[in-house]
Formats: C-alpha cells, structure tokens, sequence
C-alpha cells in the first residue's frame, strides 16, 4: 500500500506541475493547482476512511482566513474588539457564505480545503508528519500568522491547523466506499476543518472532518477562508 501511493504522489504531482497553466493568484491568495492529492486517511476517524485519491481543479485560496476587519466591510453591523482587528472573524456559515458571495468568490469544498492543507503527499499536518506545539496558535488573543514558527501549508496558507475551525461548503455525509453508518450524516450539518484552540493535536490533522449546524457556533469559534475557480488561458 505504501508502494502504490508513493507511486501516486509522483503521478499527481507530476500531473500537476505539466498540466497546469500558470496562473497569476489575486493579492492575498495562492495558487492549487490541478491534479489529484492523498484525501482521508487510514487509521484516523470512521468518517476519514476510505483514503482515496481525489482530484480538484485548479483554484485560488486565501493564504489566511478572513478577519474581523475584512468581515466588517461586507457587514458593517459587525462588531468586534479592536484589539482583534487582526482576528479571524467568527461566524456562522450563512455568513461566511454570504461575504464569500459578496466577495466574487466561494467557500471550499472539502476536496479543495484539504488539498490546501496537505499537499499531494498526504501529510497529517500541514507542515508534516511531527506533531509540533509551537506550530499552532492556541489562544484566541493572538492574531493570524502569529505562531512561532509560523509553517505555511505546501500551497503557502497559514493557520489551517488550530486557531479557529473553518466552514466548507459541504454538507456533512459518507465519502465515497464508506460503509460506516452515522446518524449525523445528510443535509442538517456543514463540515469544519481545522480544528480550534481548545482541541487537542488529533482534531488538527489535515485529513480530521468535523460537523456542526451551519447557524449554532457558540460553542465553536468558527471562521474561513474563501477561494476563487482558475480561469485556464
């Protein structure tokens, strides 16, 4: 097994890089390009499996999630410390997909979040395979891009582990294969990513798939990022 998706990772990556027409990302966005990744995973949680090989067009996505500022352009009844200008805007989904809408733009889907996370390698984090504390901002006092070693995904987006989750436009169900029964799959919950600041390192693994009603958040500070389709020239 291991053969046969090292084997794919050189096959995707290569795909990507040959077929993909290079495209000049907006201010504040990076380029994914074309091609298949390493999506789920095997050993993690029943709603992670089957892993698969997955494939995504190309897209632009944010390099960071959207701030309170930003947020308040699109919605000026918006309030926040000042303090946290600087924050991810925690919101429900409606919202998140109202200012992407605004925006000329989407929120991911889950292919597209996870393939910004992981890379083509299927990586458990978006900087590796170790598990590092000081990697992750934990405390919502402190701003995006903040933490100390500040690793960016392989596609140059920052904090996709910890901080705040992140909506996706998906609704929460099965992956394709996957005969584990869940009373929670359907169209009642969206699927966040990422995981928080209250979360141990297993919810921030780039494979991790959570759920939650798309306008109850007061448990969960829950923010997102957008993305943008390429236009092939």
């Amino acid at each position: 097994m291991k053969i046969f998706f090292s084997t794919l990772i050189v096959l995707i990556g290569t795909s990507a890089i040959f077929s993909q027409d290079l495209a000049e990302p907006p201010e504040g966005m990076v380029l994914v390009a074309e091609g298949g990744f390493i999506m789920g995973s095997q050993y993690g949680d029943h709603d992670e499996k089957p892993q698969q090989i997955a494939f995504t067009k190309a897209f632009f996505i944010d390099k960071y999630e959207i701030s309170n500022t930003e947020f308040s352009k699109f919605d000026s009844s918006f309030k926040f410390p000042a303090s946290k200008k600087d924050n991810a805007a925690i919101v429900t989904w409606s919202q998140a997909d109202a200012y992407a809408k605004w925006a000329g733009k989407r929120l991911p889907t889950e292919k597209e979040w996870e393939k910004a996370a992981r890379g083509v390698d299927g990586r458990v984090f978006p900087w590796g395979n170790t598990y590092d504390n000081t990697y992750v901002i934990w405390d919502q006092k402190s701003t995006r891009g903040t933490s100390i070693a500040k690793p960016a995904s392989p596609y140059g987006c920052f904090d996709m582990a910890g901080g705040v989750w992140e909506w996706t436009a998906d609704w929460y169900k099965p992956y394709p294969g996957n005969q584990h029964p869940m009373e929670q799959y359907g169209e009642k919950y969206k699927v966040m990513r990422g995981g928080s600041n209250f979360n141990n390192h297993s919810f921030i693994r780039t494979s991790q798939r959570y759920y939650l009603l798309p306008e109850k958040i007061s448990n969960y500070p829950v923010g997102f990022r957008c993305v943008l389709d390429v236009q092939k020239k």
